[in-house]
């Protein structure tokens, strides 16, 4: 079962990991980035997001943005005074400007589905661990415009607006960006695998990963392998 999602904003940046100081964007939305998105809205331990394409709504535009920052972060623990004029410096961005996406992803179930675990308070967790029961409270969310959190297009400073679409939002007009080959892009930051040996209703922890996959624009649409491809592509155990 898949879900189109609509989303665009002003400013996005999908950072390239191979840049240490400088942030450059990913010419579009990494498949990192759009699942984000997708669990801002809905997250359940009891499934996973796939993202299955990306069409690129609007002409590929960059901005560059100088601004001042500061080096250290406060601690949260021990919070001390922070002297911005002795800790300043100037860092550039090479950001997107005006974008639009529509991301076609499903739902699959994980092996934590159907496993014990504590009862939500609102009853949103009766009815099994279904994809059909999970869609419907994506679909419901989406419409009224809830989320856990504000999504985001890369920085916290760049919010993403959405809306529920349909098949028919996938179609990009011939002239909007030429059929692009991006290289290795981002797929994701994480190992998306799912282990059931853990405390019933526990949430579990997402072990670190980055993983790449040869991306391409055609026809304004990005292809997103599925996971298990890419961790063939790498030789990972299945």
């Amino acid at each position: 079962m898949t879900i189109h999602l609509r989303t665009w904003g002003d400013l996005a940046c999908f950072t390239r990991p191979e840049m240490k100081v400088e942030r450059v964007s990913y010419p579009v939305i990494t498949p990192s980035a759009a699942r984000g998105l997708l669990e801002a809205i809905l997250y359940k331990p009891q499934f996973r997001w796939r993202i299955r394409r990306i069409a690129v709504k609007k002409p590929i535009r960059f901005l560059a943005v100088r601004r001042n920052e500061v080096k250290s972060r406060l601690s949260l623990r021990k919070p001390e005074p922070l002297f911005a004029d002795e800790d300043r410096t100037q860092r550039n961005t090479l950001a997107l400007r005006d974008v639009e996406y529509v991301i076609e992803a499903s739902m699959h179930l994980s092996p934590l589905a159907g496993l014990p675990r504590r009862k939500a308070a609102d009853g949103e967790d009766d009815g099994g661990d279904t994809p059909v029961k999970y869609l419907a409270m994506f679909q419901r969310r989406a419409e009224k415009g809830q989320c856990f959190a504000q999504p985001v297009f890369g920085c916290r400073e760049f919010p993403a607006h959405f809306e529920l679409a349909d098949e028919t939002a996938m179609v990009v007009g011939a002239d909007i960006n030429p059929d692009t080959d991006f290289g290795l892009m981002l797929y994701d930051v994480f190992d998306l695998d799912v282990s059931k040996d853990q405390a019933p209703g526990k949430i579990e922890k997402l072990n670190p990963r980055i993983t790449f996959f040869p991306a391409r624009l055609q026809n304004g649409i990005v292809n997103v392998p599925d996971w298990d491809e890419v961790k063939k592509q790498l030789g990972g155990a299945q």
